[in-house]
């Protein structure tokens, strides 16, 4: 009697276990469905050489967050075929020079790039921010606010240049573009350019330990006969130096720069 009722305890044991382990089948099944329906992700293939280019960049900009645009670069970057204008079109919201933009936009001073970080900050003997990107060469470079195209030009190690004067209420800046990879077509010197029109692409022209924009940002006019300050380009480099030991920090001292940013 002794024997059957330990044997019914141990069947009433095994019952009640396998019962357990179903319950905790169907719970884990039905959390893991809940699961992913919660956090599905719908994803959508786009093929840019049948869409405009406005309308991919459009639908990227508003729908993807920048960790997604940063796999969407590195997908395509693997991509042969995928050329330098159908990743700035994927990537960067389209730019449009409405009259607001030509002649008042909403703030006068903007960051050269879409995306950006900060590898090294102005001294006296390099008074310019260098920037770098995710991107790399593919990055675009704009000019940080409104003014004309004063020199196109390569230094003696052949760095691609771009400088920019300014004329911001009464006062002339110049901000130098270096290490370019490439320059934006139909750019000449006495073309008026908004922070829209993109200067060229991000580079290591010249004497560069990697891709980056070496950006110098002086209260002169760099090739203006008429400033006794930067009429040339040692009276250029001259007077950014005097400029930084009296604590002008170029863009830093005229906008608030952050050491990384997503947006201009």
């Amino acid at each position: 009697m002794k024997i059957l009722r330990m044997l019914n305890k141990k069947e009433n044991i095994k019952n009640i276990s396998v019962v357990i382990l179903l319950i905790s089948f169907c719970l884990i099944y039905y959390k893991y469905n809940i699961t992913t329906q919660a956090f599905a992700l719908d994803y959508e293939i786009i093929n840019t050489k049948d869409m405009a280019m406005v309308d991919v960049a459009e639908k990227q900009i508003t729908t993807v967050k920048s960790n997604k645009v940063f796999s969407i670069y590195k997908k395509m970057k693997n991509e042969t075929q995928v050329s330098k204008e159908s990743l700035i079109s994927v990537m960067l919201p389209v730019k449009n020079n409405t009259l607001e933009t030509l002649e008042k936009p909403k703030r006068v001073w903007y960051l050269p790039t879409e995306y950006g970080m900060i590898t090294n900050y102005p001294s006296a003997s390099h008074f310019a921010l260098d920037i770098t990107s995710p991107r790399g060469t593919a990055e675009p470079i704009y000019p940080i606010a409104n003014g004309t195209i004063s020199g196109i030009y390569k230094d003696s190690a052949g760095a691609k240049i771009v400088t920019v004067n300014h004329n911001i209420n009464g006062q002339n800046y110049t901000s130098q573009y270096v290490h370019l990879s490439s320059y934006a077509p139909d750019l000449y010197v006495g073309k008026s350019v908004t922070i829209n029109d993109y200067l060229g692409f991000m580079g290591k022209t010249g004497i560069a330990t990697g891709v980056h924009l070496h950006l110098a940002v002086v209260d002169c006019s760099i090739f203006d006969a008429n400033d006794k300050n930067c009429s040339s380009l040692n009276g250029f480099f001259n007077y950014g130096r005097q400029r930084y030991y009296q604590n002008f920090m170029g863009l830093q001292s005229l906008m608030n720069v952050t050491e990384t940013w997503y947006s201009r």
